[in-house]
């Protein structure tokens, strides 16, 4: 095995680069087949707050 550690997406697959976004052509808007880098924000998007609980 190698010394690096090697990054993976929520579902255990490798991911090639996780520097850079596809995009169609280049300064373009990012495609939605890049799962890999949608996956980062939207854990911390889903992330689960508790509602506050008001002492009577």
């Amino acid at each position: 095995m190698s010394d690096k550690s090697k990054v993976t997406s929520n579902a255990g697959c490798p991911v090639a680069d996780e520097q850079h976004v596809m995009t169609a052509v280049p300064r373009s808007s990012q495609l939605l087949q890049d799962v890999s880098f949608r996956e980062e924000p939207a854990h911390f998007d889903r992330e689960v707050i508790p509602e506050r609980r008001v002492r009577v």
